[in-house]
């Protein structure tokens, strides 16, 4: 899977395929904007199913957020 760029194409991908108790979203440095508003926005819909961070991984131009639930 490639990183994601789009945010609808992000948040889409939270509502449909989230359902396990850990699971990570590759999100493209390009999404990533200065005040932070589109991972808020994705993030909604990630607290919404149960969700809470557990860490990130920085990588080449784009980022791994880890996610789990209890």
């Amino acid at each position: 899977m490639d990183a994601f760029t789009n945010l609808e194409d992000a948040r889409n991908y939270v509502a449909k395929s989230f359902e396990e108790k850990e699971e990570t979203l590759m999100v493209s440095e390009d999404l990533n904007d200065a005040f932070g508003m589109n991972m808020a926005i994705i993030m909604d819909g990630i607290l919404k199913k149960g969700y809470m961070p557990n860490g990130f991984e920085q990588k080449d131009g784009y980022r791994i957020y880890k996610y789990q639930k209890d």
